[in-house]
């Protein structure tokens, strides 16, 4: 006989650690979501079993009883969730979608025995990194801790058992850090954040972050960030970088040889080691080979123990390989190597911010089967100890993090059929999986590596330093030149233009084709899809849109055409106003406000530029009385052909101007005057 599981069904944690008991009080919620109705008394008891390793459970069903023998508590955990998922249609990723289980009288478990699988990867989580989108939607510390308990919850749903829980949280770190201790998380570090340790710049921020200087203030903020999660399950960082995301000799200019900067950095970590090793006696340790450091580990200046772990990085855009910083390409091989000693791992990011081209706000935008052939390489070349995946504020990249649980669990995944098991479960229908493989193949190339695609910061960053060297007469835009390495405005300008011009047809079928699906998916499904691939596509394609449009301005302007340059720059402007919309549109019920803190890409920042790039045009070309083009275009013949006064009303706001002048003047391209 089955068991009938109904809402008179008792969940009794009599072995109940934090982790079980967060489960087991998850599932319960569950339950009330799921059930309409009760039924016969039976339970769910949660039993320890000391054979059972600390993540592995066994469940033993019978007509009255489901029993969930469990190693530990995460294993409780994991039991619990995959009762809630299998039985109760309760998605790993649904909150975050804001969809509930379908809603029945009772589900029946059929009589027998159930176990856990190994998991391919050792230590598997989350760095909640960048995560102001978070901050901005969750304005009060209840809130905050509500969402960040989901956070959790949806990474242990998941099969994860490690977290980095956000980036230098100075207010509400320690309750953040605890929650997640709760859940049954292993906490682990930034790699800018050694050992947990406060950053020195804000201990002391008028004084040079230089170790050579004050060696006691830093090995201080080392043994105060242990003595914190001394007592926590806690993969210790160990490494030595500057007061944010760069190289320390950036700080500290006095280490200038690579060979010396190798060798501090592996006296630094020997120290560090030390240190912890005084309160946990078999501590686990890690160090991220990441950009810089990297760079001396592959020339061979590190000295690196054989028990720290080695995560190997990739560059933001789903390849093995340092990442790009400023005009540096980067580029230095970040793939373990097969001969390599030691355990490694890997930080992934499926959220990224680099200040160019990363997606912030949007899904990882290269082609999925890229990403996760990359990613079972590294599982082929040993890096199977620890992965660490960049999953920024979490909703704009739920597909992406979803695929990358199927690889740690399993050690593989068919990116078809794992976007049409995304689409079937959150969308309802299996057919839109093929669109969040078009996502990946719509996005544009800036560059000759088949990762070289633009992510939305793309379309705002670039564009920012466009209207900022324009302003300032610079012949051409230095920090464009990793993008545009002409020297030359004009030509960069062309070069954006040509950039950016095929996403506005690409983005645009596809969104095209979200809307038709969305169209005959029930309510649940439609708003998943809408708010999250539908959002996105908008967001690239009229971000494109902004890029062509300002570059074509920008074109005009170096021409001495302000009029066209005006009209250019206000279709780049509706671009902006058209994603705000988009992004206004996806906040709605729970996700109110989800992107009010949008600082990083930060759409609203572009169009108010733009706004300014519009009236400096139109102060260069429409006269000393702003009533030049109005005459022109917009007053009948017969009153401009008396002039027995300048203007006769209030000259039009740039808005009102812009208005009447599209249905006035054509857009004109701006012509090619050079091969690029």
């Amino acid at each position: 006989m089955d068991f009938e599981w109904t809402l008179s069904t008792c969940v009794e944690a009599a072995y109940g650690p934090a982790p079980v008991l967060n489960a087991a009080a998850a599932l319960e919620r569950d339950m009330d979501e799921a059930f309409s109705a009760g039924g016969e008394d039976n339970r769910i008891v949660t039993v320890k079993d000391d054979a059972l390793g600390e993540e592995e459970w066994r469940i033993r069903v019978s007509p009255r009883e489901i029993e969930v023998f469990c190693g530990g508590g995460l294993g409780g955990a994991y039991a619990l969730y995959f009762l809630s998922e299998k039985y109760l249609g309760v998605l790993p990723l649904a909150w975050w979608y804001g969809e509930k289980p379908p809603r029945r009288e009772k589900a029946s478990v059929p009589e027998g025995t159930y176990f856990s699988a190994p998991f391919a990867v050792r230590w598997r989580g989350w760095f909640i990194n960048d995560e102001v989108l978070l901050d901005g939607w969750s304005s009060t510390p209840a809130q905050r801790s509500r969402v960040w308990r989901r956070a959790f919850e949806a990474l242990v749903r998941l099969g994860g058992n490690l977290v980095i829980a956000g980036t230098d949280r100075q207010y509400d770190g320690e309750m953040i850090d605890r929650a997640a201790s709760e859940m049954g998380l292993t906490l682990t570090q930034h790699h800018s954040e050694m050992l947990g340790a406060p950053m020195f710049g804000r201990r002391y921020p008028r004084l040079e972050a230089s170790f050579s200087k004050y060696p006691d203030k830093f090995e201080a903020l080392w043994r105060e960030g242990i003595r914190k999660n001394a007592d926590r399950k806690v993969i210790w960082t160990v490494g030595f970088r500057g007061q944010g995301d760069h190289a320390f000799w950036d700080d500290d200019p006095s280490v200038s040889t690579d060979r010396d900067r190798g060798a501090f950095v592996s006296a630094v970590i020997a120290r560090q080691m030390a240190l912890v090793r005084e309160v946990q006696k078999d501590a686990v340790f890690c160090v991220y080979l990441y950009g810089e450091i990297m760079s001396l580990y592959r020339a061979g200046y590190l000295d690196i123990p054989e028990e720290v772990i080695r995560i190997y990085s990739d560059n933001g855009f789903g390849k093995m390989l340092s990442r790009r910083q400023g005009l540096d390409a980067g580029r230095t091989d970040a793939m373990p190597g097969d001969g390599e000693a030691g355990r490694k791992g890997i930080y992934f990011h499926a959220g990224f911010y680099d200040l160019q081209a990363a997606n912030h706000i949007t899904m990882l935008q290269v082609p999925l089967d890229m990403a996760v052939g990359e990613l079972e390489t590294v599982l082929e070349k040993g890096a199977d100890t620890l992965w660490i995946i960049n999953s920024g504020s979490i909703r704009p990249h739920l597909f992406v993090l979803d695929v990358i649980a199927s690889l740690w669990r399993r050690g593989r995944a068919d990116p078809a059929a794992e976007a049409e098991r995304h689409a079937r479960e959150y969308f309802g229908d299996a057919s839109a999986g093929r669109l969040l493989l078009e996502y990946g193949e719509a996005s544009v190339s800036y560059g000759p590596h088949e990762d070289d695609r633009a992510g939305d910061q793309f379309y705002h960053f670039p564009v920012r330093e466009m209207c900022h060297a324009l302003c300032r007469g610079d012949k051409y835009v230095r920090r464009l030149l990793w993008a545009a390495p002409e020297k030359d405005f004009r030509a960069q300008a062309a070069r954006m233009a040509e950039i950016a011009r095929p996403g506005i047809a690409s983005f645009g079928g596809l969104e095209k084709k979200c809307r038709e699906i969305a169209g005959r998916l029930d309510a649940p499904g439609r708003t998943a899809l809408s708010d999250s691939l539908l959002t996105a596509a908008v967001l690239h394609r009229t971000g494109c849109e902004g890029v062509y449009a300002f570059a074509q301005a920008s074109m005009h302007f170096l021409d001495g055409d302000d009029l066209q340059a005006f009209l250019w720059t206000d279709k780049a402007l509706r671009a902006q106003r058209e994603a705000l919309a988009a992004m206004e549109k996806a906040e709605h019920g729970m996700f109110a406000h989800f992107y009010r803190n949008d600082c990083f890409t930060n759409v609203a920042l572009t169009a108010q530029l733009l706004e300014g790039m519009r009236s400096f045009f139109r102060i260069r070309g429409d006269g000393p009385t702003q009533y030049l083009w109005e005459r022109t275009y917009l007053i009948p013949a017969a009153e401009t052909r008396i002039t027995l006064q300048s203007h006769i009303t209030r000259q039009l706001d740039d808005e009102a101007l812009a208005c009447g002048l599209r249905d006035e003047v054509d857009l004109v391209p701006a012509p090619v005057q050079q091969t690029i």
